[in-house]
């Protein structure tokens, strides 16, 4: 029964005083769940924990390695009663939101270096945001601060408030052809190495990407969804121009000063309600969403510096969260696009175009332009639905260009990088944190016999590495440390993929409650967002804050992808570009 059996597993939890006894290394920006684990709370290999015995890094490589092959098994999974989609896609969700999702980790994350790469917690893994989900991703340090990512507003004139974009090409003429504005901006650079990789007398190699975050340029679909979202920015920009007195020379500086602050608070505020309403309902379990998605949800995971660090004030991320739950995006990646009426792309193909793979081809031309209706559901389209989720990630991401090996296992790819990395940030186990949130929330975990039974999790998990011996060739070694103490990003999948009637469709309890309490804790922590206004009053709220009217008083309801792209359409006069934007 469930009771019985979520009461015993809270007795693994340990008193707040032994946990605050805790040492562990971490690294700036980062913090642990809830709080930080004991030594016997965190995930172990072989029974030791890897943190305090370095020596054991090669063994935990090497099963990550084994890990990370038993996953390059494809599940089988049920056919859909709409026979139109294939048994591995998830037609709950359009693939446009796995590069939302990404988005969203740009904007919550930005680590110099992988710490799967790292091997280690230190400065170098730092996490450089400082405030959660504010599009420091998109605008950077605005436009004093970032200024090569925003274009002047006119000639002679210093005023910075639009996002630089780029011309998009067409593969027979020069890039000056391309019209509009649909491609990010990019640019070439002086190599004081004297590498030049342009085309002499063809083409000139555009290697830089002026983007706030070079992150948002690690494939064609995720610079396109930068693209998006600069162009609404844009739009705006100009919707607010259009309405301001005319000012004097003397004036220009601050009305521009005022516009862009007024704007880009309007742009975030249609992107936490699309978090909010579109985005976390469409990947959360539905209990976990409805005691979320409410104007005051009992958040579990609020420590004393929940603010922040308590010396420096800045938000800090859960590597629980960071290194594993959010990591599930990954298997939502398809194996190829169809990108417009013009083309379909392989997944290689898609990771490899960008400014440092193929300067020499940038910017993006026709071929590369998406039609939104392609990875958002708009006006009945039928577009690219994501993968379902569970521990299976398609083979682009597994490519050695994209994702070379980098220690002796020679493992290429994104999957063991993740595995590893959560293996060396030395995060709660399963077993510990269920405990934790069984005492807390246990009406939670009693949802789930995968939570509430071990005895259910372990056989189901030895069961499941144990089927496909061919992949990875896991010892029965192997077999039990995993099944006893599987890796966090590994579970997470594990419980999507076995979730009783809707199999990899969305995430399970654990998954669930983890993305929430970071998503909507940070949505929590923005006044605006947080205040229960629908939006257009928040945009109203907003706009006579810097003006004497609202000047939003034309922008809708939007509360999901597909009514952002179809606004953005409208504003940016892109409803007959061609290619086609819709």
């Amino acid at each position: 029964m469930a009771v019985p059996k979520v009461a015993e597993a809270s007795t693994l939890q340990t008193s707040g005083t032994e946990a605050r006894d805790a040492v562990q290394p971490t690294a700036p920006g980062f913090r642990h769940f809830l709080r930080t684990p004991l030594p016997s709370q965190r995930f172990r290999v072989f029974g030791i924990d890897p943190l305090e015995s370095p020596a054991l890094q090669p063994r935990l490589r090497g099963l990550m390695h084994r890990l990370s092959r038993r996953m390059d098994a494809e599940i089988y999974w049920p056919q859909h009663d709409d026979e139109a989609a294939e048994h591995w896609e998830n037609p709950r969700i359009p693939s446009g939101y796995t590069y939302l999702l990404q988005f969203v980790a740009h904007d919550l994350v930005h680590s110099a270096i992988p710490l799967s790469v790292a091997g280690t917690l230190g400065a170098g893994t730092a996490n450089a945001r400082r405030i959660p989900l504010r599009l420091e991703t998109l605008f950077g340090s605005g436009p004093v601060g970032s200024p090569h990512i925003y274009a002047l507003d006119a000639p002679n004139d210093d005023r910075r408030t639009k996002l630089r974009l780029g011309r998009m090409r067409w593969k027979e003429n020069e890039p000056a052809t391309g019209c509009p504005f649909r491609d990010i901006a990019r640019t070439g650079a002086e190599n004081v190495t004297g590498i030049d990789r342009s085309i002499a007398g063809m083409r000139v190699a555009l290697t830089e990407a002026l983007v706030a975050d070079p992150r948002n340029d690690d494939h064609a679909v995720m610079s396109q969804l930068t693209a998006l979202f600069a162009l609404l920015h844009n739009s705006l920009i100009d919707h607010v121009r259009r309405q301001e007195r005319s000012h004097g020379p003397n004036d220009r500086f601050g009305a521009a000063y005022k516009r862009f602050l007024c704007v880009r608070e309007a742009v975030t505020a249609i992107y936490h309600d699309i978090l909010r309403k579109d985005l976390m309902q469409r990947v959360i379990h539905p209990t976990i969403y409805a005691a979320y998605s409410g104007p005051t949800p009992n958040f579990i995971d609020r420590p004393d510096q929940s603010a922040g660090d308590s010396a420096t004030g800045d938000w800090q991320i859960p590597f629980e969260f960071s290194h594993g739950a959010f990591r599930f995006g990954h298997a939502m990646v398809r194996p190829e696009y169809n990108i417009n009426d013009l083309s379909n792309q392989d997944l290689y193909n898609t990771l490899e175009k960008t400014s440092a793979n193929d300067p020499v081809n940038m910017p993006l031309d026709e071929t590369w332009m998406i039609r939104w209706s392609h990875f958002f559901r708009i006006n009945g389209s039928k577009p690219n639905f994501s993968r379902r989720i569970g521990p299976y990630l398609s083979d682009g991401l597994g490519n050695d260009q994209i994702f070379p090996a980098f220690d002796e296992t020679e493992r290429v790819g994104l999957l063991y990088r993740d595995l590893l990395g959560a293996g060396l940030a030395g995060m709660w186990s399963v077993d510990a944190l269920i405990a934790e949130l069984a005492a807390r929330r246990p009406h939670f975990v009693a949802m789930s016999r995968l939570l509430f039974d071990r005895d259910y999790r372990v056989s189901q998990l030895r069961e499941w590495l144990a089927a496909a011996p061919a992949y990875g060739k896991l010892t029965d070694e192997d077999i039990e440390t995993l099944s006893n103490d599987p890796p966090l990003p590994f579970f997470i999948l594990f419980e999507a993929m076995r979730q009783p009637g809707a199999e990899g469709l969305r995430l399970g309890p654990l998954g669930s409650i983890m993305v929430s309490e970071v998503i909507f804790g940070a949505l929590a922590g923005d006044l605006r967002s947080s205040s229960g206004d629908s939006l257009p009053d928040q945009l109203a709220d907003l706009s006579r804050e810097h003006y004497p009217a609202n000047f939003f008083q034309d922008v809708p309801d939007i509360s999901s992808m597909a009514q952002l792209v179809e606004f953005t359409a409208e504003i940016a006069e892109l409803k007959q570009a061609v290619p086609a934007f819709l």
